[in-house]
């Protein structure tokens, strides 16, 4: 399934990659002889690099948290007086994904969002957290949803340019090396014309949550603030009594 889906794929240098198999083991490689682990429906990026920061701490935190996330997510939205649907459709609902659209979801997580979006478009999903995507494969190949997942830093993805209709973050934003960057790249793998998305908590939610490890040693700006001049159709709007952002913009 992989190889089908390589022509939209390069390292994070650019380079070019071809699909090979060797027995029971597949992977991707350049020119110059370096693979890229492949395992199903997940490419892996990160082999090569040793990751720092909040990239390097927010991996491992969600790698112990992946086998609870799912739970704690309907759990919270429930006791917000929501069901996860209603909840997720807050946000999932300013996007406008038709049939046949390529769509990728960066810090993709489990994947709780893609079950709600049209069946009918191309998936793909891209996250730091191998536990996360090692959850994310399972609950798609349970719900028959093709999509292919790739484990790399937001900051530097391993996509060619102008490939997505559709370009989203759903959660992790906040918690990347460096938003303006991952932005940046974004923009660079969409289309002209394509619509972008970005949700995630406000900083009046972190401060109410100060006390959680999550939160500590960051400062949540507005999203709008990593926006370059030259995006069109900007929409900022603050969802769940202000705890959530939610906000699009197009790619002339």
């Amino acid at each position: 399934m992989i190889q089908k889906k390589t022509e939209l794929i390069q390292t994070q240098k650019g380079e070019t990659l071809q699909y090979f198999q060797e027995g029971e083991h597949e992977f991707l490689q350049t020119q110059a002889g370096v693979r890229y682990p492949v395992d199903g429906n997940i490419i892996y990026f990160l082999d090569h690099i040793s990751l720092t920061g909040n990239n390097e701490k927010y991996q491992k935190m969600y790698d112990r948290f992946a086998g609870f996330y799912d739970f704690a997510t309907k759990l919270y939205a429930l006791l917000k007086g929501e069901n996860e649907r209603k909840r997720v459709m807050q946000y999932l609902s300013f996007l406008n994904i038709k049939d046949n659209d390529k769509v990728i979801e960066i810090s993709i997580g489990t994947g709780r969002n893609i079950k709600y979006l049209n069946p009918n478009a191309e998936y793909y999903g891209l996250d730091i957290s191998l536990a996360m995507l090692k959850r994310c494969q399972r609950k798609m190949k349970k719900l028959k949803r093709d999509i292919t997942l790739i484990q790399a830093e937001a900051e530097y993805l391993p996509i060619k340019d102008t490939s997505f209709d559709v370009v989203f973050s759903a959660g992790g934003f906040n918690f990347f090396n460096d938003p303006g960057k991952a932005v940046t790249e974004m923009l660079r793998i969409a289309k002209s014309g394509a619509k972008l998305l970005i949700y995630d908590e406000t900083e009046k939610f972190r401060l109410k949550h100060s006390r959680n490890k999550f939160y500590k040693g960051i400062e949540i700006k507005n999203p709008v603030e990593y926006l370059p001049d030259f995006c069109k159709e900007i929409q900022y709007e603050e969802i769940c009594d202000a705890d959530l952002y939610v906000l699009t913009f197009q790619k002339p």
